[in-house]
Order: C-alpha cells, then sequence, then structure tokens
C-alpha cells in the first residue's frame, strides 16, 4: 500500500482510480471520520464525498497555481 500512497501523493499516479483505501484513508482524515464512521456510510455516500474531496483539492491547486503565476 505504501508504493500507491507514494505514488499519489508524489503526483505520479497515472494507473486509473486512486486506490480504495488510499481514499478511505483521506476521506476519514478531511471528514474527521472514525474506521466505524466510514464503515457506517453507505457506499454512495463516500464516492460522492471522495468526488467533491477531489474537486476541492484541484480547484485549491488552480487557484495556488494562479496565485504563484501573479
Amino acid at each position: 500500500m505504501l508504493w500507491p500512497a507514494e505514488s499519489v501523493y508524489g503526483g505520479t499516479w497515472s494507473s486509473g482510480t486512486v486506490p480504495v483505501e488510499v481514499q478511505w484513508v483521506e476521506l476519514m482524515l478531511a471528514f474527521h471520520w472514525s474506521w466505524g464512521d466510514l464503515l457506517a456510510t453507505p457506499p454512495y455516500v463516500r464516492r460522492v464525498s471522495w468526488d467533491l474531496l477531489a474537486a476541492r483539492r484541484e480547484a485549491q491547486r488552480a487557484a495556488d497555481e494562479r496565485a504563484n503565476k501573479e
């Protein structure tokens, strides 16, 4: 699991969808969920939460990039 996580965080992940284990850890950190909270969350809600988290992070990355150009 360490290699995929390093690749995802290093920006070199090119194997499709981020592994679910990395997604789950990110969801727990971002939303302050425990393992029990995560398991109690319906799969659809997990997916939507992951998609929103990814969109928010991408928007922040783009905003940071624009700010650095100015």
